[in-house]
């Protein structure tokens, strides 16, 4: 059974552990708004990343802290910084590439924490029942607008998982794609 998803799309932002946080802040982050995914906050704080060509100034700190530091940016963030990370999946930083966090007159060097982050579909543990899917499982996003195509994905299920399909802003602009908007999923088995 195919079934379709809403597209949202995500910018470049930052996910800190508390001890990377407090190097580079001195009071606790405040929320600003809840993300569809449950527990998952944009704060008040932004930083600045910087890699060996360039640096962007504003990119949002997103909560609440985790176990490592990661932070997601597109294709076209990495050409400006100079960087070639891999596409990966959220928490699979091996090959990441470094990247500089400055705050202020604060500055972290991190390594293996940047990465593209791969295509995925979230969804909660009713929905995979709903749609006979599984965790990790590696489907098809199909695009059937002004710009066909096929984007792979793999779905990414938590309690409180909210059915959206991820994709970076420079994908979503490549295939003319707008938040909100329904694309068919093909399950390869």
């Amino acid at each position: 059974m195919n079934f379709y998803v809403p597209v949202g799309i995500s910018n470049r932002h930052v996910h800190l552990t508390a001890e990377t946080y407090h190097l580079l802040f001195d009071e606790e982050p405040n929320k600003v708004a809840d993300l569809k995914q449950g527990g998952e906050f944009v704060t008040d704080k932004s930083v600045s990343i910087e890699g060996p060509n360039g640096k962007i100034e504003n990119v949002k700190v997103l909560g609440p802290f985790r176990s490592y530091n990661q932070v997601e940016i597109s294709s076209s963030d990495a050409f400006k910084l100079g960087l070639n990370p891999p596409v990966r999946r959220s928490g699979h930083l091996e090959g990441a590439e470094n990247i500089s966090i400055l705050h202020l007159e604060k500055r972290v060097d991190l390594e293996n924490v940047c990465i593209l982050a791969e295509c995925h579909i979230h969804m909660n543990f009713e929905d995979l029942k709903h749609y006979g899917v599984e965790d990790d499982e590696v489907v098809d996003v199909v695009i059937h607008g002004r710009r066909r195509g096929v984007l792979e994905a793999h779905i990414k299920a938590s309690e409180n998982g909210f059915l959206e399909f991820h994709v970076d802003r420079d994908e979503a602009s490549a295939f003319l794609l707008e938040n909100q908007m329904e694309l068919e999923v093909i399950k390869r088995r």
